[in-house]
Order: structure tokens, then C-alpha cells, then sequence
């Protein structure tokens, strides 16, 4: 019997658990909300400073999940 994915799964119900995950996640879509604002108003420096920023955080996400 493959318990490959029940192995997964129980990986990922583990990950989303964690109240350092809850904030991460708000974090990315925070900053991808004020990416968007940045670009839609003109303001190219901060949105780009934004966009390097929800790089990092989506990078050490991955990474923590790894």
C-alpha cells in the first residue's frame, strides 16, 4: 500500500497549522495588495522595493516548507 500521500497530506495540514504560516500568508497577500496599489498610482520605486520584498517572503516560505 502507497502511504506517500497520506504522508503529504498530513505534511500540509501540519504546515497551515502554525500561527508563523497564518502570518506569513497575510504578509504575501498584504504586500501583493500594496504592489498593486504602488503600480495602479504611479509610484514605481515603491512598488518595485514591494516586489522585491514579496519575492523574499514567498522564497522563505517555500523554503520553510522544504
Amino acid at each position: 500500500m502507497d502511504t506517500t500521500n497520506a504522508n503529504i497530506k498530513k505534511s500540509w495540514k501540519r504546515i497551515f497549522r502554525s500561527v508563523d504560516d497564518i502570518f506569513i500568508i497575510l504578509g504575501i497577500l498584504l504586500n501583493a495588495f500594496s504592489l498593486i496599489f504602488s503600480f495602479v498610482y504611479g509610484h514605481l520605486i515603491a512598488g518595485i522595493i514591494l516586489l522585491v520584498c514579496e519575492i523574499i517572503l514567498i522564497g522563505i516560505y517555500i523554503m520553510k516548507m522544504i
